[in-house]
């Protein structure tokens, strides 16, 4: 992906890649779990690696943004391209900035070369997060699919 100013936040998206009604109780468990499937998904990510840079930066300020959102990242050496690895919780404590239980989860590996594709991202997923029904519609979600199918019709709008 070049580092344009425009980013689909559905052709990121893939069925290995998005995880449902996840119910981990505790924020690091979960972390460690996302991490680890975040390297099965794209194998050029290091799951030890990746979830020390998670964690580091979780460590420095919760990514945790309110609105039932996180976007836990971090820049995983070896990636070439943004990668991204979505998940529903069925609401988590996660020190959030507004101090309400995570529910969307957006993780991130960020190419060392491209580390403005962060906050690209990060425009283009809070302009899509203010629609409550586009959020309420995720979270019940049943299947990959029909995560991928939910935002290419919001990206449209």
């Amino acid at each position: 992906m070049s580092s344009s100013r425009e980013i689909s936040v559905s052709d990121l998206l893939s069925t290995e890649a998005i995880i449902l009604n996840l119910t981990e109780s505790n924020k690091i468990l979960l972390l460690q779990f996302l991490c680890s499937r975040m390297s099965k998904a794209y194998l050029d990510i290091d799951p030890k690696q990746f979830f020390l840079g998670i964690m580091k930066r979780e460590n420095e300020l919760s990514t945790g943004i309110g609105n039932h959102i996180a976007i836990p990242h971090t820049v995983a050496d070896h990636t070439q391209k943004l990668h991204l690895l979505f998940t529903t919780h069925t609401g988590i404590e996660y020190d959030s900035l507004d101090g309400k239980p995570v529910r969307l989860i957006f993780m991130l590996a960020i190419p060392p070369a491209e580390k403005q594709l962060y906050s690209v991202f990060l425009m283009k997923v809070s302009q899509l997060m203010r629609i409550s029904e586009f959020r309420d519609a995720l979270i019940e979600a049943k299947t990959s699919e029909e995560v991928i199918e939910l935002f290419k019709k919001y990206e449209k709008v």
